[in-house]
């Protein structure tokens, strides 16, 4: 499944979510998608945006945060692109940047960015020093 990350309007960067891995919240995207929150910067297992969702689902693909870094730096090069979802604040992370931390908190490892990696950066170092932008996602495909 494609979704597409929207802020203050503007397209930002297309992921790909990992139906076979997490097919119970790739259900859910497909129930509850379109949908909107507030844009926030973080820093857990690289520099990454956030959003919380109002959806409540099981881990699946389980990780440690520290573990998705290193898995991404072996087979990309860099930790960015990797889409994860923290289910007990049920928040979307995508990571923009590689300065991996040690943070052995797990997460569901659900996917990557596929396209618009260069304005996913852009737009998360904008996030870093003003938080709070509109962000929207929905189904690509």
């Amino acid at each position: 499944m494609r979704l597409r990350l929207k802020v203050e309007g503007q397209s930002i960067c297309l992921i790909e979510v990992w139906e076979d891995k997490v097919p119970n919240l790739a259900k859910i995207f497909r129930e509850k998608l379109p949908l909107q929150s507030s844009l926030q910067h973080g820093k857990l297992l690289g520099d990454l945006v956030f959003f919380t969702l109002p959806i409540v689902a099981p881990w699946e693909n389980r990780y440690l945060t520290q573990d998705v870094g290193r898995e991404r730096i072996e087979k990309t090069g860099h930790a960015a692109g990797a889409v994860c979802f923290y289910s007990p604040r049920q928040q979307l992370c995508i990571v923009y940047g590689d300065d991996v931390s040690a943070e052995p908190l797990p997460i569901s490892y659900i996917g990557e960015v596929i396209e618009g990696a260069l304005q996913l950066k852009v737009t998360g170092m904008e996030t870093w020093f003003e938080q709070g932008a509109l962000v929207e996602l929905e189904i690509a495909d």
